[in-house]
């Protein structure tokens, strides 16, 4: 093109193939290395510093905290990803949560206190919303998910956008969970259904006991 400096010349980025000229493509590409350098070092302290299994939990916890996470007392095992901002992840006291876990944190995800997360959990808070041509929008939208005292999570299980898990209520291995789970139900399946109840009485006397024995005498 005649006339035209080569900052100036159209090219097709990004995923809809809209027409930007060189300099507004440079521009672009530079905030996405600017935000993939940013990624990588929250990745590195927060996986594979802090998430080390070469870090004792006391440390972890003190390094989890500097982050940004909102935690009391508990027991985080090593390889936890945390996607998104740190500050949105909030961890009961007595939660114990297994290795290879992934939380993604768009949205807060909130456990509550004496929590049991099975190993390789995924809790998922980015949605994509269906727009009003029928598709996907392009820019995920945060839903929080909210896991209630005592409940317990089995290995492998997955909690997606928008859940609330009651209080005492178990999610067998391997379940996929898309909407609420009600107190001291049990679920199981994928999709997850409620397919049993705990017994109250005795998760009410199993809680009474352990609060006794971690009170001072």
């Amino acid at each position: 093109m005649r006339g035209v400096s080569l900052l100036q010349r159209p090219m097709a980025v990004g995923r809809s193939g809209e027409q930007k000229s060189v300099g507004k493509a440079i521009g672009i590409a530079l905030r996405m290395v600017r935000d993939d350098l940013i990624e990588a070092l929250r990745y590195s302290y927060m996986v594979k510093f802090a998430g080390s299994r070469l870090v004792p939990r006391p440390a972890r916890y003190v390094l989890y905290r500097i982050a940004g996470m909102r935690l009391q007392m508990n027991s985080i095992a090593p390889g936890l990803f945390v996607g998104g901002p740190a500050r949105h992840l909030t961890i009961g006291p007595g939660t114990s949560i297994n290795v290879e876990c992934f939380f993604d944190c768009l949205a807060k995800v909130t456990f509550g206190s004496g929590v049991m997360v099975g190993m390789g959990v995924t809790i998922v808070t980015s949605d994509h919303p269906i727009g009003p041509d029928g598709r996907p929008s392009g820019e995920p939208v945060g839903r929080e998910v909210v896991i209630g005292d005592r409940a317990w999570l089995g290995a492998r299980s997955m909690i997606l956008p928008g859940v609330t898990v009651g209080e005492g209520a178990i999610v067998s291995a391997g379940s996929v969970v898309t909407r609420d789970c009600r107190e001291f139900g049990i679920y199981a399946g994928v999709p997850a259904r409620l397919v049993g109840h705990v017994n109250t009485e005795a998760a009410a006397a199993t809680a009474a006991a352990t609060a006794a024995a971690a009170s001072p005498a």
